[in-house]
């Protein structure tokens, strides 16, 4: 093995650290009955009422993993006529927290020094409504992830649906890490609604996070000895490469340890993908480029 470098290193001592405090709760550590997200995206639905802005709005979403309940925000809505860009949080994120220190992607790109007249809506996926620790310890059982991955997806779905009936000249979808798997996986199982899709950090094999990046140690023991029961319920990489259409705008991070370029770039091929010289943890904190990404992809 060569010498890491500092993001190398960084992501290390940070799933090293996360292994540790959540050692009582690991991912799936409770249960891995769940059906396979090509069996549940395409079959879980949500409806979303109004596009008023300025308030959180709780949305049901029904399908084969169950009822989850997912939120959303139009955060900023100027005119019916322009583009809408719709987008999803990262992992544990605090979406509703809009304070200068807290975790919230959304508000680090978009609040400030964003510089196009777009709409601007922001979806909060299932468990992420209170504490970190809430958050993972509700993914003990895998089918809580997949039912937040496919809840995530039908909300966006009908959000997208929504303001194209209002005359919206485009849809665009925007996310990181969660928000971006659920992103590909729109693409993958519904592909149309959305105009562009500016995934950064994610790809389209969620499972080798959980079995071959230094994440695995936050994951149970059980999910681990299982891999391929993990890949069977969570990979979407033949689904997603089947759609030929030119309409995602991939960002990676070439030293992530957590959503690796070795596993998730192939996926992409043909693609105009984008890659920072950063790992997870870094990559995270780099706003402006992200920003800058999200602004040439719309711009496109």
């Amino acid at each position: 093995m060569g010498k890491l470098n500092i993001h190398e290193i960084w992501d290390r001592v940070g799933a090293t650290v996360g292994g540790f405090v959540y050692r009582k709760t690991p991912f799936f550590g409770e249960s891995l009955e769940a059906l396979p997200l090509r069996d549940v995206v395409g079959k879980t639905s949500a409806e979303v009422e109004d596009i008023k802005p300025g308030n959180w709005k709780t949305v049901k979403a029904r399908g084969p993993a169950g009822v989850f309940s997912c939120s959303y925000l139009v955060y900023r809505w100027i005119w019916s006529e322009l583009p809408t860009l719709i987008y999803i949080h990262g992992s544990g994120e605090s979406p509703a927290n809009f304070g200068r220190f807290s975790d919230n992607s959304f508000n680090k790109i978009f609040t400030r020094d964003f510089p196009l007249d777009i709409n601007l809506v922001l979806i909060r996926a299932p468990f992420h409504e209170g504490s970190q620790a809430e958050y993972i310890k509700a993914l003990g059982k895998l089918n809580n992830y997949v039912g937040m991955l496919a809840s995530s997806v039908a909300v966006l779905d009908s959000l997208a649906r929504h303001f194209r009936e209002e005359g919206c000249s485009e849809v665009l979808g925007a996310g990181f890490s969660l928000g971006g798997w659920v992103l590909n996986l729109h693409r993958a199982f519904i592909g149309e609604g959305i105009d562009r899709y500016i995934p950064i950090c994610a790809g389209t094999r969620p499972e080798e996070v959980f079995i071959s990046s230094h994440y695995r140690k936050l994951v149970g023991e059980k999910a681990r000895d299982n891999p391929e029961v993990l890949k069977n319920v969570l990979n979407f990489e033949k689904e997603f490469k089947s759609n030929p259409k030119q309409d995602c705008f991939p960002l990676l991070f070439q030293y992530d340890l957590l959503t690796e370029m070795k596993t998730q770039a192939p996926a992409f091929g043909g693609m105009d993908l984008k890659v920072l010289k950063k790992g997870h943890f870094a990559g995270q904190q780099a706003i402006n480029e992200m920003r800058e990404h999200i602004i040439f992809s719309i711009n496109r």
